[in-house]
């Protein structure tokens, strides 16, 4: 009888005591116990986007203790659990250039090569992850926090914002409770790209009710304005997505549904992607489809499959397609949607 070897089991194996993080939809940390059961297929990943499961590996070299990391991409199945075989020739691929467990040779980001798992993180995510790793760490911020937190603080003039870092913006965002004051009063000012910037930081963070009072009223205004960015809608919702006021975060999310921009597709993938657990609310659900089918048939498939891997909306989701309470419009979206599945299933089984 044969024993898997797990990822988990090859890093402990060579003593790099790892910290493993969620990047898909939010950068979120994943405790040790969760990521095995991950590994075991006993869980789904909890934060699945583009049908995978997007990960960050935090570990030390263990000759010279400097940190690496690694940024893998595993494929999931329907019910959002690991395809462990691809974990398996991920790990086969390791072994193969780094030696065998608790051999000499110790992995590093530059040993994954051209292994078909890994991925390059994009600029936001590296300044979002390098602020967490940090912040838990106790590290100092980075250089630009102090030029940062000048520039929030106003005194400078806001429109001021060309020489702002993203990691500084990253390293005010990890710590927004310390600073919500300052970030509260900002808010209403900040021109439209550095205030997309926070936003995109502060959707990895469970920001407090002043701060989604300031970020509600932002998108509230910019609805109701003559000419409204939809781009700078989306960029809201992200930032209130993780708010602990699920009660408003709800009710914009709603608004913004409702209003003539609500099936611009900026605005649909910023849902979708980041502020999904609005959709747990059935009426918002419901309202969502139907702006989606408005969107046409190709967006709807796309995002419909994506929402379709979340562990509970998936739930939700089922549920709503075997009934009978949409929106006739959605229905139909839906036959097409099921139609196009089962004529991709046959085209893959033809020899």
């Amino acid at each position: 009888m044969t024993t898997t070897l797990t990822l988990t089991d090859f890093l402990d194996q060579i003593g790099t005591l790892p910290r493993f993080f969620g990047l898909g939809r939010r950068i979120s940390e994943i405790p040790r116990e969760r990521f095995t059961a991950f590994e075991n297929a006993e869980e789904p990943w909890p934060q699945p986007f583009q049908q995978a499961a997007w990960l960050g590996i935090l570990f030390n070299d263990t000759q010279t203790g400097e940190p690496h990391l690694w940024f893998l991409r595993f494929p999931l199945d329907e019910q959002g659990l690991l395809m462990q075989a691809a974990r398996d020739e991920f790990l086969h691929r390791i072994i193969d250039s780094a030696g065998q467990p608790g051999s000499a040779a110790d992995p590093s980001t530059d040993q994954l090569g051209d292994n078909p798992f890994g991925f390059k993180p994009n600029e936001a995510q590296m300044a979002n992850l390098h602020a967490r790793i940090a912040f838990t760490q106790g590290q100092p911020a980075s250089p630009q926090y102090a030029h940062t937190l000048e520039y929030f603080s106003g005194e400078q003039g806001f429109e001021q914002w060309q020489f702002v870092g993203l990691q500084g913006i990253a390293d005010l965002a990890i710590r927004h409770d310390v600073h919500a004051e300052l970030l509260t009063r900002a808010i209403p000012q900040l021109p439209t790209e550095p205030f997309n910037v926070l936003c995109g930081c502060l959707e990895n963070e469970t920001i407090g009710d002043g701060l989604v009072d300031a970020l509600a009223a932002r998108l509230y205004s910019e609805l109701a304005a003559d000419n409204p960015d939809p781009v700078l809608i989306a960029a809201t919702l992200r930032g209130l997505s993780n708010g602990a006021q699920r009660e408003k975060v709800i009710a914009t999310t709603q608004a913004t549904l409702n209003s003539e921009l609500g099936k611009h597709p900026e605005i649909l993938a910023a849902i979708a992607g980041r502020a999904w657990e609005t959709l747990y609310d059935n009426d918002l659900r419901t309202r969502f489809l139907l702006r989606l089918a408005e969107s046409g048939q190709r967006a709807f498939d796309s995002i419909l499959a994506d929402l379709l891997f979340l562990p509970v909306l998936r739930n939700l989701l089922l549920a709503d397609i075997r009934g009978s309470q949409l929106p006739q419009e959605v229905q139909q979206t839906i036959t097409g949607f099921i139609q196009r599945f089962a004529q991709d299933a046959t085209n893959r089984s033809k020899p």
